[in-house]
């Protein structure tokens, strides 16, 4: 499948949802090649399926939105699960269509249904970078989306199509003692092992001081105390692929 191809269709999605006043933004790789165009392109990787972020309290209305895209849903996960994940299957592009409600649950926990106002197709740009550095596990895509978003975009004081804001991300993970290890391991091994070009190294060093020195809450330091004697993330379900017929 085409990069293009799929970001036509995830931006047609989203501004026929915005029609029938449906907040629905793009998450994941096709939210990167948005988001970072010229990253995308230095760091290609394989695109097999679209992702989408919305709200719980409008989980019918986005159920029938997809719907009439031709997009059919898998009725026992969405039965059992649809009040914070839905699946459907698109015959345009011959995969499966995610879509995350309130909260992105993996290894660690991101609430985003606040945030969705601040971008108009994607969600925001700290958001994004931070569901590639919370993966425990991380694959080549994760890696390549991590590098895209960084050799495109600014670390700033607010996010924006050009900047990504690193207070946000600093204070979200003063919070959590669990989120921050993820993201700092996930730091240093990106910096050691992967050989990441001069300015997106830069930026990772920048981001990790930043995370390092923002003053931590009781509730990260009473975990730290605990450290990595007890695990501190969670082993993300596995969602078979989804055909129906």
């Amino acid at each position: 499948m085409t990069k293009e191809k799929l970001l036509q269709r995830g931006i047609t999605i989203i501004e026929e949802a915005n029609k029938r006043d449906i907040l629905l933004r793009l998450i994941g790789g096709a939210a990167v090649a948005l988001l970072a165009p010229r990253g995308a392109e230095k760091f290609p990787r394989n695109y097999k399926d679209i992702d989408f972020f919305g709200l719980s309290k409008q989980s019918k209305k986005i159920s029938e939105l997809l719907e009439s895209f031709g997009m059919e849903g898998n009725k026992r996960f969405n039965a059992l699960h649809g009040d914070r994940r839905l699946i459907f299957y698109d015959p345009e592009l011959n995969s499966n269509v995610d879509v995350f409600l309130d909260e992105f649950e993996m290894c660690h926990k991101m609430s985003f249904k606040d945030r969705l106002g601040i971008m108009k197709i994607t969600i925001p740009p700290s958001d994004l970078l931070l569901t590639k550095l919370q993966i425990v596990k991380m694959t080549e895509n994760d890696v390549k989306d991590i590098f895209a978003i960084l050799y495109d975009l600014e670390l700033g004081d607010k996010d924006s199509e050009k900047t990504i804001d690193v207070k946000y991300i600093s204070k979200l993970l003063a919070d959590d003692w669990g989120f921050y290890t993820t993201v700092c391991d996930n730091i240093e091994k990106l910096l050691k092992e992967f050989n990441p070009p001069k300015c997106i190294t830069d930026k990772l060093l920048v981001l990790k001081k930043a995370i390092e020195d923002e003053p931590k809450s009781m509730k990260w330091k009473m975990r730290a105390k605990i450290g990595r004697k007890v695990k501190w993330y969670e082993e993300p379900e596995e969602v078979g692929t989804f055909k129906p017929g």
